[in-house]
C-alpha cells in the first residue's frame, strides 16, 4: 500500500468515519451503508484507509503541518535513546518528557488515532462478508474467499496491533469490537483492565493467523503471515508468557519472507535451533533494509510513507528535517557507542559497529549544532570517510554532496520498519534465556553481533539470566535505535528505574533542579490519558498519579 492517501482514499476516510466519538467514530448513516461494502472496489477502499490511518498514527502529520512521530514519542523517547536540545529547542512536551513530568496536556498523550484505526478495523471484520448480497461470486467486482479471507485477517491484526500500542502506553483501555453504526449506541465507556485489553490482542492475532494463507510472498508493507506471527510473538513476550511467545516465533521463521526466503527454515523445529547470517542483511550494506525494505530478506513489515502523497516525514529527531532540532540522541548513548572515524565501509572490513556510521553523524558538534547528530537510518547511501571540509557523509545517485553532513534531500519516501528479522531474532534470544537455554540465547545474540562486525560474546560471561538479558537489551539498542522499541524494552524487562534514574539525575543537575531522579513510582511506566480524550468520555478515569495533577 504505497501511495496511501490520494483524494479517493480521503473521501473514502471521510464517508466511512468522521473523527469525533469516543474512539474517533461517528454514526454511518443508512445512506452510507447502503453505498459502501457493495464491491471489490469498496473493500480494496477500506483496507487503504485502514493501512493510511495507521500510517498517520505512527507519522502523524499536525495542524502546522508538522509530523508528531508518535512511534518515537510513544516507543522511544522517554527512554536513554532520545534528549530535548535546550534551550534553543525545547518544547513544553518534550521538557515533560526529558524531565519524568508528564501531564494531560502533553501533545503525544492522544489515543484518539489509534482508536480511529481500531474503528476502521472494526468496520472492515463486520461489513467484508456483506459484500456478497451485492454481487455474486465469481462475477464482476465480486470478492473472492481467498481475498475476504486475507482483507479479514489484515484488519484482525490491525486491530491487534493498535490495541497493543494503546496497551503498552495507557495501560487499560477501552475495548471495542464493533463499528459505531447506531446513532443509538452509548457514546461513552470505561476502560477494561490492560490484561482483557491483551487478551483481546491474543484473540485477534490468533484469528488473523488462521486466517491468513501461509507460505506465500509478503508485501512488506501489509499485514501477512511473518508479520502477524511477529505480533503475536511480542504481545507474549511483554505478557512474560514466553513458551507461547517460542511458538509464534517458530511461526515466523516458517513465513517467507518479501523476497520469497522463509525466514528461518532450521528455526522451526527444535527450540533454538536454525539461525544463520545469510537469514540477515550483510552488516556492510545493513542500510538497505530501511531504504529499499521490499528487496531485503529481513524485512517483515513496514509502513510506507510517500513524500509526495503524504508530504514530508518531518519526524523529530528521526528524520533529515527542519524537525530534526527537537531531540538528539542521548548523551550516555552518543558517548557509549563505540566510534572511530578510521573505519570505512566498501573497501575494508570496519573493527567497530558497522551499524553506527549507517544510523548516525558521529562529526563533532561544533561547526553544526543544529545537525549534531543528525540521524539518516531511513536513507539510502553509502558512508564515506571524512576529508578536511566534508565531514561524515551520505551519498547516493539521489541525496547528497560533497559538503553535506547529511542526507541533502528532504523530499523522498520513508519505510519504518515495525518488525524486522533482525530485531525478533535479538528478541528470540531473550525469550530462550527466559526459558533457561542461554547457549542458543548467546548463538542468536552472536548473530547480530557478528552482522555488526562487533565482537561475539561466550555463554560463560554471562553470570545469571539477568547478565545475558542486560547484553541482548543493550544491542537491540543499537540495532534497533529509531525504531519505536526501547522504550518498551525497559518496562517489559522491569529497567526503567535502574537506567533512567542516573539519566534524570543528570539532566536535573544541568539545569538546577533537584536531583530526585526518575523516581520509584511504577505507575509512571504509563502515559496520562489527554484532556481531549477525558473531554469526550466522561467514564474515563486519569491513569494514576497523574489524576492528582
Amino acid at each position: 500500500m504505497k501511495k496511501i492517501f490520494s483524494i479517493a482514499i480521503i473521501s473514502v476516510l471521510v464517508t466511512f468515519v468522521s473523527c469525533n466519538k469516543l474512539v474517533d467514530e461517528q454514526p454511518v448513516s443508512e445512506g452510507k451503508q447502503e453505498d459502501f461494502f457493495r464491491s471489490k472496489l469498496d473493500a480494496d477502499a477500506a483496507v487503504a484507509a485502514m493501512y493510511g490511518e495507521f500510517q498517520s498514527a505512527m507519522i502523524k502529520q499536525s495542524a502546522n503541518g508538522q509530523n508528531q512521530n508518535n512511534i518515537t514519542w510513544w516507543g522511544e523517547a522517554r527512554s536513554d535513546n532520545w534528549e530535548g536540545r535546550r534551550p534553543n529547542y525545547a518544547t513544553s512536551s518534550t521538557n515533560e518528557i526529558d524531565f519524568n513530568g508528564l501531564t494531560s496536556g502533553n501533545a503525544y498523550a492522544d489515543w484518539t488515532i489509534l482508536y480511529s484505526v481500531i474503528a476502521r478495523a472494526n468496520l472492515l471484520i463486520k461489513r467484508l462478508p456483506e459484500i456478497k448480497n451485492y454481487v455474486a461470486p465469481g462475477t464482476n467486482g465480486a470478492l473472492s474467499p481467498a481475498l475476504e479471507s486475507s482483507y479479514t485477517a489484515q484488519a484482525y491484526a490491525m486491530r491487534a496491533l493498535a490495541y497493543f500500542w494503546i496497551a503498552r502506553v495507557w495501560g487499560d483501555a477501552v475495548i471495542r469490537t464493533e463499528p459505531y453504526v447506531d446513532p443509538t449506541q452509548p457514546a461513552t465507556q470505561a476502560r477494561d483492565p490492560q490484561a482483557k485489553v491483551l487478551a483481546q490482542v491474543k484473540s485477534d492475532i490468533q484469528k488473523a493467523y488462521d486466517l491468513t494463507a501461509k507460505n506465500g510472498n509478503p508485501d512488506v508493507f501489509y499485514l501477512g503471515e511473518g508479520a502477524i506471527a511477529s505480533i503475536g510473538a511480542d504481545v507474549y513476550m511483554w505478557d512474560k508468557d514466553y513458551n507461547n511467545a517460542i511458538i509464534w516465533f517458530k511461526r515466523l521463521f516458517a513465513a517467507k519472507g518479501p523476497t520469497g526466503k522463509v525466514y528461518n527454515t532450521a528455526g522451526v523445529a527444535a527450540t533454538g535451533a536454525g539461525g544463520a547470517a545469510a537469514d540477515l542483511e550483510p552488516g556492510i550494506s545493513w542500510n538497505k533494509q530501511f531504504a529499499t525494505p521490499a528487496g531485503s530478506v529481513e524485512s517483515i513489515f513496514n509502513i510506507h510513507w510517500d513524500y509526495t502523497d503524504n508530504g514530508c516525514a518531518c519526524m523529530g529527531g528521526v528524520s533529515r528535517t527542519s524537525n530534526e532540532p527537537i531531540i538528539r540522541m542521548a548523551d550516555p548513548l552518543w558517548t557509549n557507542w563505540p566510534k572511530a572515524a578510521t573505519a570505512k565501509y566498501g573497501n575494508t572490513t570496519a573493527t567497530i559497529d558497522l551499524r553506527v556510521k549507517q544510523t548516525y553523524n558521529i562529526s563533532s558538534a561544533t561547526s553544526q549544532p543544529i545537525r549534531d547528530r543528525s540521524f539518516w537510518k531511513f536513507y539510502p547511501g553509502t558512508y564515506i570517510a571524512p576529508t578536511a571540509t566534508a565531514g561524515y557523509n551520505f551519498t547516493s545517485t539521489n541525496y547528497g554532496s560533497s559538503t553535506a553532513n547529511l542526507p541533502a534531500n528532504v523530499e523522498t519516501n520513508v519505510y519504518i520498519p515495525l518488525y524486522r528479522l533482525g530485531g525478533m531474532y535479538l528478541l528470540y534470544a531473550e525469550a530462550l534465556n527466559k526459558v533457561g537455554d542461554r547457549s542458543n540465547a548467546v548463538k542468536y545474540l552472536n548473530l547480530i553481533k557478528a552482522r555488526a562486525g562487533v565482537p561475539t560474546v561466550l555463554t560463560t560471561q554471562f553470570a545469571d539470566e539477568r547478565a545475558l538479558e542486560s547484553e541482548i537489551l543493550q544491542e537491540r539498542q543499537y540495532e534497533l535505535i529509531g525504531e519505536g522499541v526501547r522504550w518498551f524494552d525497559l518496562v517489559r524487562t522491569d529497567r526503567v528505574i535502574e537506567v533512567m534514574d542516573p539519566i534524570l539525575i543528570a539532566r536535573q543537575i544541568s539545569i538546577g533542579n533537584a536531583q530526585v531522579g526518575w523516581g520509584t513510582d511504577k505507575r509512571r511506566y504509563y502515559w496520562p490519558l489527554s484532556n481531549t480524550v477525558l473531554y469526550s468520555n466522561n467514564l474515563l478515569v486519569q491513569n494514576p498519579p497523574y489524576n492528582g495533577l
